[in-house]
């Protein structure tokens, strides 16, 4: 079981949809850093895209990404937690609204 900790999401400005930068520890041993978060074009939460390594010849190839697809899920799932927390706080039930 791949357990991912150390979750830090970096809000940005949005832009085309790039609304986070996500790192991460994976099971205890790897930092997975500079992960781009966007959100899905269907409103259903976000996705991540890995970084990759611009060469002079202008090919990109990836620094690092998920072989399987269980773990990228793992991944994914764990970052919209994350982020949801971010942007849709807990209803405080201590606090009236006067309005």
């Amino acid at each position: 079981m791949t357990s991912i900790t150390e979750i830090e999401l970096i809000p940005i400005r949005a832009r085309e949809g790039l609304t986070f930068f996500a790192n991460c520890v994976l099971d205890g041993k790897y930092f997975v850093g500079n992960i781009a978060v966007f959100t899905r074009r269907d409103g259903s939460g976000f996705r991540c895209v890995y970084p990759t390594k611009k060469l002079s010849n202008s090919k990109q190839i990836p620094i690092f990404y998920p072989i399987s697809s269980e773990v990228g899920n793992i991944i994914e799932e764990v970052i919209n937690r994350e982020a949801r927390k971010l942007l849709v706080p807990e209803f405080d039930e201590n606090v009236i609204d006067n309005e």
